[in-house]
């Protein structure tokens, strides 16, 4: 009777292990789920993370936009100074484009208050033409002289005062009186179509005007106009 009995046992132990087997199975079943939602967590995450830097690129682009108004300028800051290197010495007292930015006029005066016109490509970077020097009297030469003396801010520097005010094209830039002082004026063309017009003390770079140009008013929003 011991070896049937013992058949028995051995014959019940298989099936000991499938039943073991299937009661493992939904517990392998849940730990799979619980892999699948933790993977769909991570790639919502991933996809958060996305969004995040969409946003950041959004700045950059905001960052280029304003770097873009800047680098506008360039050709009037290389006209400027290949008129000086034409000249071969002197200060720009005034530049500004002309005919649609096609060119520019740079005038440039000597130690001696000489006034000499260039006009350069419209990328600024060679002389247009043959240059010009005024026939100017000893009156004339000595206003130049004054302008030029009062001017502790170069025409470069008078450009970047104009782009922290307004980021855009500063269309015209020159040497003037105003009330008593001796400015920087000029004018900013920005993106939207808005010119607006500037006046900086041209020794210290404080603002003495600031004017909107618009289609119904110009507003005053420093100083007094004339």
């Amino acid at each position: 009777m011991l070896v049937p009995m013992n058949l028995r046992t051995q014959s019940q132990k298989p099936s000991a292990r499938r039943i073991a087997a299937l009661a493992a199975l939904p517990i392998a079943a849940a730990l799979a789920l619980t892999g699948c939602a933790s993977d769909d967590a991570d790639d919502a995450t991933g996809s958060a993370g996305t969004s995040v830097g969409g946003s950041s690129d959004s700045g950059a682009a905001t960052g280029s936009a304003t770097a873009a108004s800047v680098a506008s300028n360039g050709a009037l800051l290389a006209a400027v100074a290949t008129a000086r290197g034409e000249v071969g010495s002197g200060t720009v007292i005034s530049v500004e484009q002309e005919q649609g930015a096609s060119s520019y006029e740079v005038l440039v005066v000597t130690k001696d208050g000489t006034e000499h016109e260039l006009h350069t490509t419209a990328d600024g970077t060679a002389v247009a033409g043959t240059p010009q020097t005024e026939a100017a009297d000893a009156d004339d030469r000595a206003e130049h002289q004054r302008l030029v003396a009062a001017a502790d801010l170069s025409a470069e520097q008078a450009v970047s005062a104009f782009e922290d005010l307004h980021a855009g094209t500063v269309t015209e830039l020159g040497l003037d009186d105003h009330l008593g002082k001796v400015v920087w004026e000029g004018d900013v063309l920005d993106s939207s179509g808005t010119k607006h017009s500037v006046r900086i003390d041209a020794g210290s770079g404080d603002v003495v005007t600031d004017r909107t140009d618009t289609d119904r008013t110009d507003t005053d929003r420093a100083g007094t106009d004339d």
